[in-house]
């Protein structure tokens, strides 16, 4: 029997290629009209994962189809978060390849664009959830991820939301610029620790391996630093010695947390070698920090 959301799409004026009868849609496959498609009452995430996957990728509309998909599906929250994670992929996707698979907006901001015709594309972009900026003449897209918080919150479980609202906060307070930290070492130290607590409360989040990553990824800098902003003098190899009095007072205020007990194993390491880089500080990073 044809699962209805198949003669649905169908009807949306979507078809699979001739001679199949599942599988993932290519380029030259159709997609469902979003008007239409928006219109499906779903119950289920994989219902939803299924609808999104005839949305064309690389439209705005789709976005909007989505969306209301989303909205129109009554379901619990564990449901919802797990929409919400296809929803958050077919988004970032779009915001990866839109640029370079739209020739007229590629055209528009080619060749040094005006300032009111940025404007005009970071806002028809914002109301899309996306933030468009640029860098060395570059441009690019990302999900914003306040939009998301806004449009989606109220209906997630409140791990999920918590999880949105961190990432407001940094997405809205620039980290790095050309390889540089641009923020100071207390506030490095106070996301390592709000993403230590937020995986320590919620083990069973369905997006905890991402949760784990940004756990990682800031750790990582706060122990090594990165390309402009070494954690060791480039022609000593020593350890900064402010960095140094910084990992002493973590350690001094946060005795009990594993990340203060990492930070006292990796200064013993650093230790037995006069505080000078040398190969264990990769093998550490990769076996303590990134396991």
């Amino acid at each position: 029997m044809i699962p209805l959301i198949f003669l649905f799409l169908a009807s949306c004026g979507w078809h699979l290629p001739q001679g199949t009868t599942s599988g993932p849609v290519k380029k030259e496959d159709s997609f469902a009209d979003p008007a239409k498609i928006s219109l499906l009452k779903l119950s289920n995430a994989l219902q939803y994962h299924e609808a999104l996957e005839h949305l064309d990728p690389v439209d705005l509309a789709s976005l909007s189809a989505a969306r209301t998909l989303f909205s129109n599906c009554m379901s619990d929250t564990l449901v919802r978060d797990s929409m919400f994670v296809d929803f958050n992929g077919f988004l970032n996707n779009l915001a990866a390849s839109y640029l370079e698979n739209n020739e007229m907006v590629a055209n528009q901001l080619a060749n040094s664009p005006s300032s009111e015709t940025v404007n005009s594309l970071k806002a028809s972009f914002a109301a899309n959830g996306m933030l468009l900026s640029s860098r060395e003449g570059s441009f690019s897209l990302e999900p914003q991820t306040r939009f998301l918080l806004q449009q989606f919150g109220n209906v997630l479980s409140g791990a999920y939301r918590e999880f949105l609202s961190i990432g407001c906060r940094e997405q809205e307070a620039e980290f790095e610029k050309e390889g540089k930290i641009q923020v100071p070492a207390d506030s490095l130290v106070s996301r390592i620790l709000t993403w230590e607590n937020f995986i320590q409360r919620n083990p069973g989040f369905i997006s905890i391996r991402i949760a784990r990553e940004n756990y990682a990824h800031y750790l990582s800098l706060f122990l090594a630093g990165e390309d402009n902003s070494r954690a060791f003098d480039p022609e000593t190899n020593h350890l900064n010695d402010s960095l140094k009095v910084t990992f002493e007072s973590f350690i001094a205020r946060n005795p009990e947390s594993s990340s203060g007990q990492l930070v006292k194993a990796y200064l013993e390491m650093l230790k037995s070698n006069d505080f000078n880089y040398s190969d264990k500080v990769d093998s550490f990073l990769l076996e303590k920090v990134y396991h």
